[in-house]
């Protein structure tokens, strides 16, 4: 008797929602600096595509819950862009540092931003980018950032500070672990940080009992199960007081192999 088997493949269809776009400038000031510096921000917002765009603007407090932050609209047309020059204080009257979560409910958006030295004799600073929060690091990974350095003489060469956005609504701890250039740890710093928080460590290698490092990276993780956060470092030139702006690397931690079940389903059916 000939028998003939036949395989029915189910396809399953889902559909695919594309959630709202947010993203955050882990960074901005309004504030007074070392050296007489006057440290301002300005936001620069386009809409994308063929299609205009509306957003809200978030103000995250540095040392602050933000679960209820300070926020204001705009409304973008097609291909249309938008600044707003020192917004911490034209938009929000504060002064201090924080960060912003910029959120399109219609449209897509590109986010970037400038945070600068107000001087008269000329400007000078860093562009911080608005990060996708879906970019950020989660428990069980590590997000790392290189090109670090310090000098305990505050005339000459560079200190390192180091900054976190706590992207969830729960206060989470964060793990900043310092190393030389060769791997030898140099230090660690913690800190816990307030549902929503912007939270900035200023001289982190100093923070953690270093001296003088030429060439330092640091390794940040969470260590609460359901953290995820978003870091950077700025690395100031003592001297001049001109910054660059890191942004950590998320690597995923390596998990030991292990044995996992896979099942095949098909129906079997006679010829």
């Amino acid at each position: 008797m000939r028998r003939w088997l036949s395989i029915i493949a189910i396809v399953l269809v889902s559909t695919i929602t594309v959630s709202a776009q947010t993203l955050v400038v882990p960074a901005a000031a309004n504030a007074e600096g070392v050296n007489q510096t006057h440290w301002r921000t300005d936001l620069q917002v386009k809409a994308m595509g063929e299609e205009g765009a509306s957003f809200t603007v978030e103000l995250l407090e540095s040392g602050a819950n933000n679960s209820e932050p300070e926020s204001f609209e705009r409304t973008l047309d097609a291909g249309a862009s938008l600044r707003l020059g020192n917004l911490l204080d034209t938009e929000f009257g504060f002064t201090g540092t924080a960060a912003l979560r910029v959120s399109a409910a219609t449209g897509r958006i590109l986010v970037s931003s400038r945070t600068y030295n107000d001087d008269p004799e000329g400007t000078y600073g860093q562009t911080v980018p608005g990060i996708d929060d879906s970019l950020s690091t989660s428990f069980g990974e590590s997000a790392t950032l290189i090109q670090l350095s310090r000098s305990s003489d505050p005339a000459i060469g560079f200190r390192t500070n180091v900054g976190f956005v706590n992207l969830t609504g729960e206060t989470i701890g964060v793990t900043v672990e310092l190393f030389a250039a060769a791997g030898s740890s140099l230090g660690t710093v913690n800190r816990n940080l307030k549902p929503f928080e912007h939270r900035q460590v200023n001289d982190v290698f100093h923070a953690a009992g270093a001296d003088d490092v030429v060439d330092g990276y640091a390794v940040v993780r969470t260590v609460s199960e359901d953290g995820h956060f978003i870091c950077y470092a700025s690395v100031v030139d003592n001297g001049s007081g001109d910054a660059v702006f890191i942004l950590g690397a998320t690597e995923a931690d390596p998990t030991p192999d292990e044995a996992r079940l896979v099942v095949f389903e098909s129906f079997l059916r006679p010829g």
